[in-house]
């Protein structure tokens, strides 16, 4: 159904009409599949590695109660809301820096990654705000058992945190694929979520009194800790393109 309501766009909007996408067709070409595929691939398994350690911690949580189980998935459920915010703000910087830096306007690239970025960290400092303050009508939304209100209000509070930290990284690493440096994103992704984010819940919900809050402190360790490598990463980027221009302009 999405496929062709996108084919339909493509074809019937103003905007996309004049390219006549679906005119034409040209004979496969494998070097340009693996060219994409290259690109492709560790972008879909950054964004495995990403999506499926929620899945891991309600998993790890089951030994709770269902309210707890509730609670957290309320909470889970309404972050994510948020966090489209943030995401989208990387797809559109995916597709500026991509543009401007094969364009060769670097300096445009690196404007349009620290307003993508300030942008993303507004969002988040709004939206935490935000969700700070009504914590009690939100977790309200979801469920009418006092239980699962007060638990999901707590759960709030933790968002609050997690979602800065997840808006803060989703535009670097749109940025990251702009500049089409994906390998590395993919290991950071990897290492942050896997051996660091949910390691530490586990040892901090099995080990400390904060329990079911520990996974998602654990969360939070692991966004904050991908967020820091990919901002290294993005300098480190940015400094070898601009350093292989220089060279390219020199000779």
């Amino acid at each position: 159904m999405i496929c062709g309501i996108a084919i339909i766009i493509c074809v019937r909007w103003h905007v996309f009409r004049p390219f006549d996408l679906f005119s034409s067709f040209s004979k496969p070409k494998i070097d340009d599949w693996l060219e994409q595929l290259k690109i492709g691939v560790p972008i879909g398994f950054a964004i495995f590695f990403e999506t499926s350690i929620f899945s891991a911690v309600t998993l790890l949580m089951s030994v709770y109660s269902t309210y707890t189980i509730a609670a957290h998935q309320a909470a889970m459920n309404f972050a994510t809301l948020l966090y489209m915010i943030p995401l989208s703000v990387g797809i559109a910087l995916t597709i500026a820096v991509g543009y401007e830096v094969g364009a060769k306007r670097l300096d445009h690239a690196k404007t349009y990654t620290k307003i993508g970025i300030s942008s993303g960290l507004f969002v988040a400092l709004f939206t935490g705000f935000v969700l700070f303050v009504f914590r009690d009508p939100v977790a309200a939304l979801y469920n009418s058992t006092p239980e699962v209100i007060d638990l999901t209000r707590q759960f709030i509070i933790f968002a609050v945190f997690y979602q800065l930290a997840d808006a803060i990284g989703a535009p670097i690493q749109g940025a990251l694929r702009g500049y089409k440096d994906v390998n590395i994103t993919l290991v950071i992704a990897l290492v942050s979520y896997w051996v660091i984010g949910l390691p530490t819940g586990w040892i901090l919900a099995n080990y400390t009194k904060l329990e079911p809050f520990g996974y998602w402190v654990g969360i939070i360790v692991g966004l904050s800790s991908g967020a820091i490598a990919l901002f290294i990463r993005l300098k480190v980027v940015q400094r070898k393109i601009a350093k292989s221009e220089k060279s390219s302009a020199a000779i």
